[in-house]
């Protein structure tokens, strides 16, 4: 029994475009497993046309691509029946089953109930989200699945089998054993362009004293596009350095582990010599010799844009591997060393697409007090580390110790060398390197910071983390403070001349800088649970409790709320106020969500991240918006809200979710392993090891990395090269 069966879940939301799921099942068990997210106003219709063409002997070959999934649903057409085959590309591409032969005209009629009751559907529910020319569409091809149809007897295709051994070892070799002739036929007919690809085959690997060493039966153009993937990774680690590397290739179990520094390899128990190069090489000469194989099949296979792709990937990928070509000394050709040095500085500075970075080990400093509580900052000079009865700075390039101040109730510092040690019964300020502080004060015995912001001549910090107070910075002298009544936790910020305290017990102070005086008092109903965030001439703050939050919208210089959007969303990251929208990221449903506002808290859209669980952090990027989760997983979603790209999680997840970072034009992606990422593409540009313990990551002018993690151990790591592809 087969059903065509569509989620119910986006008539609850009819302003939205509806996005739900999507299964096919036969026997109850469903054939699209994580189509869950789709846009169905695409999805439906392509599905019902392309049965329609089949179901009527007008096509051969369909296919619909389930984009959020990333899947692609492949119907060759066999006479009375119709096969189907399910392939996904995302990591690793495969087809998630053999392929399945189904009754033509049972699947018709399955698809036609579905597509009827979709139809119908969002007629009642959102008749405006389907437009006229594509509903009068889909209708029409929904009454040609009524009519009977005669399928006509096929003349039995020449079967077609093609084996090419590995060029040497190591070394990948392939099989095409075509029976259907799909490639020559599907691409005379002008079928889909991957339909056109995935004809049965396997793929092998042989190594030193073993001819099969691994083999993967499948289509070999699915097989060897993710070895291309797997490829790229690999050169990744052997430029890094990395001691070992370990992956089962396409997917396909036994893993192979390689140990990189030893040029040996570990696969099913045997072990055999093998470098992470002549691997590589290996993997990328088996996607150019399958798209010649194919291409001499049929040559009108030669554009199919799959198979074009994957051989630029593969071309791409073998110009990295080449050496470098050094100018002769005696022409005079050759760069001075001197010029090569100045050059270092400018690392970014190259034409042409960046494509890989590479970056090694600077220095270490380790035992840092209080890390899970303490901050790493950026100084003009270097890191900048505060704790609460620590704080430190470190010289950018040695790592060397510039100053330490360290306090029993609480010590404050500020990224440009401003800091406040205090004691049960003084105060003292410093600035800089040097032991003596340039003021001391008498103090009440509250904690103080560790949180310190300067402006116009005033340092400004927290005391017993709820009252604000400012002190003068060349005098020390306390300038104003206020308590809040009912409070154990504010939150500081500074917006042109005011200063904005919120409280967890509902209340918004607008200060004036200059005295103290309180210009305004916003009261919410629920705690505030961050400090405010300027947008323009206003702030935005995040409110929340339990399982209810909400943003506030409110004038900096009069306090007067412009708007509350109260969000249905879990965990909500710090909003990011862009232009004349603003951004917020969080959980809805155990699904993470981006939610897109306007300046007047009118919802945009909302986009549905498959970023794993929450929280989120958000920066913005030109066009768009990056998105991070604590697993470092990370995704661009333009100003429109579709995803440009979007990369998976690296590792184990965080304690929380860093900000990412956005430096010479490459964004950092905080995981357990740090991600440089090109931020119109996605593609990966490197990789370093943080951990699972990182707490804090910062990147300076010169693109270099320091780390902190759980531990207290600040890491620190230069970038020593870059490679670019130039166009000529």
């Amino acid at each position: 029994m087969i059903r065509f069966r569509i989620g119910h879940r986006w008539k609850r939301e009819p302003a939205e475009a509806p996005h739900d799921s999507v299964s096919l099942e036969l026997d109850g068990v469903n054939l699209l497993p994580g189509a869950v997210e789709e846009p169905l106003v695409e999805a439906v219709p392509a599905l019902v046309e392309a049965v329609t063409g089949l179901h009527a002997g007008g096509r051969r070959l369909a296919q619909v691509s389930l984009t959020e999934a990333h899947l692609e649903l492949v119907l060759r057409r066999s006479g009375t029946d119709i096969e189907l085959q399910v392939a996904s590309l995302s990591r690793p591409a495969r087809l998630l089953r053999p392929p399945l032969r189904l009754d033509a005209e049972e699947l018709a009629e399955a698809v036609r109930v579905g597509g009827q009751g979709f139809l119908d559907d969002i007629r009642k529910v959102a008749p405006r989200r389907l437009a006229g020319a594509a509903e009068q569409a889909l209708e029409r091809a929904l009454k040609q699945l009524e009519e009977p149809v005669h399928f006509r007897e096929e003349r039995r295709p020449e079967p077609f089998t093609r084996r090419v051994a590995p060029p040497g070892v190591p070394g990948f070799g392939f099989a095409l054993d075509d029976a259907d002739d799909v490639l020559r036929r599907s691409a005379k007919e002008k079928g889909p362009a991957l339909a056109s690809l995935l004809c049965p085959g396997e793929v092998w690997l042989s190594l030193p004293e073993r001819p099969v060493a691994w083999r993967a039966p499948g289509p070999p153009f699915l097989t060897a596009l993710e070895l291309a993937r797997q490829a790229a990774d690999l050169a990744r680690a052997v430029e890094l350095g990395e001691p070992r590397f370990g992956l089962e290739p396409a997917g396909v179990r036994p893993e192979l582990t390689l140990d990189l520094k030893a040029g040996e390899a570990r696969l099913g128990g045997a072990t055999v010599p093998l470098t992470g190069q002549a691997l590589v090489e290996a993997m990328y000469h088996l996607g150019q010799a399958l798209g010649v194989a194919m291409s001499e099949r049929e040559r009108a296979l030669a554009g199919n844009p799959y198979l074009v792709e994957l051989a630029e990937r593969c071309r791409e990928g073998l110009s990295h591997l080449r050496g470098p070509v050094q100018p002769p000394e005696e022409s005079g050709m050759a760069m001075a060393r001197t010029a090569l040095s100045t050059a270092a500085s400018r690392p970014l500075k190259v034409p042409g697409r960046l494509r890989r970075l590479r970056f090694d080990d600077l220095w270490v400093q380790r035992k840092l007090a209080d890390a899970d509580q303490g901050r790493l900052m950026l100084g003009r000079q270097g890191p900048v580390y505060s704790a609460p009865q620590m704080a430190c700075a470190f010289e950018r390039k040695s790592g060397k110790q510039i100053w330490r101040r360290a306090a029993t109730h609480g010590v404050a510092a500020s990224t440009d060398g401003y800091s406040l040690a205090a004691s049960a019964v003084r105060v003292c300020g410093f600035l800089g390197r040097g032991a003596g502080a340039r003021w001391l004060h008498d103090h009440d015995g509250l904690r103080i910071g560790p949180q310190l912001l300067r402006q116009d001549g005033l340092l400004l910090t927290l005391s017993d983390d709820r009252i604000a107070l400012a002190y003068n910075e060349v005098t020390g002298r306390e300038m104003w403070r206020l308590t809040p009544p009912r409070t154990r936790r504010s939150h500081l910020s500074l917006h042109a001349h005011r200063a904005l305290l919120a409280t967890d017990s509902g209340y918004l102070y607008g200060l004036d800088l200059s005295d103290g005086q309180v210009r305004f008092r916003v009261s919410a109903s629920l705690p505030f649970l961050g400090a405010p965030v300027p947008w323009g001439r206003r702030f935005v703050a995040t409110l929340g409790q339990g399982s209810h939050f909400a943003l506030l919208l409110s004038d900096a210089h009069t306090g007067e709320a412009a708007w509350t959007y109260e969000m249905s969303l879990a965990l909500p990251s710090a909003p990011l106020p862009s232009g004349k929208r603003l951004y917020v990221a969080g959980e809805l449903e155990g699904e993470g969500v981006l939610l897109c506002l306007d300046a007047n808290g009118q919802t945009r859209w909302q986009r549905t991240l498959h970023l794993g669980p929450g929280p989120f952090a958000l920066a913005r990027l030109p066009g768009g918006v990056l998105v991070t989760s604590a697993l470092g997983a990370a995704t661009r979603v333009n100003d429109e809200g579709e995803v440009d790209w979007r990369v998976g999680a690296a590792g184990e997840q965080l304690t929380k979710a860093l900000q990412p970072i956005i430096s010479r034009g490459v964004v950092l992606v905080p995981g357990e392993r740090v991600r440089a990422v090109d931020p119109d593409s996605g593609n990966v540009l490197a990789e370093v090891r943080a951990g699972a313990g990182l707490m804090a990551l910062q990147a300076d002018a010169q693109l270099n990395l320091y780390f902190l993690d759980e531990l207290g151990t600040i890491s620190a790591y230069r970038l020593v090269s870059h490679f670019a592809v130039v166009s000529s």
